[in-house]
């Protein structure tokens, strides 16, 4: 099973501290499919949340890992907690 430090080791320009606040992340956690046994990169951010005068609101986004560690693209959904990402991951 992949395990965030391994996914860090492979992608350490995508967790620097800069990248990290410039998309206002807070978090990172590796997180599987209950279903698929699939990874999945899930993290709390503020990213793109305050646009058009709104206040900045933390939510949770996930990216599917490939078989190599690759990070693939964002899921359309976002998540208001972790819970309601542990949900979906129950079906995936």
């Amino acid at each position: 099973m992949a395990t965030f430090q391994q996914v860090k080791a492979k992608h350490p320009n995508w967790f620097s501290r800069e990248n990290k606040r410039f998309f206002g992340d807070v978090s990172y956690k590796v997180l599987h499919g209950k279903a698929s046994k699939a990874p999945y990169l899930v993290r709390s951010t503020y990213a793109w949340s305050d646009m058009f005068g709104q206040p900045a609101k933390l939510h949770w986004r996930v990216n599917p890992l490939l078989s190599d560690l690759d990070i693939g693209q964002l899921i359309d959904q976002s998540f208001d907690t972790l819970e309601d990402v542990r949900e979906w991951l129950e079906d995936n």
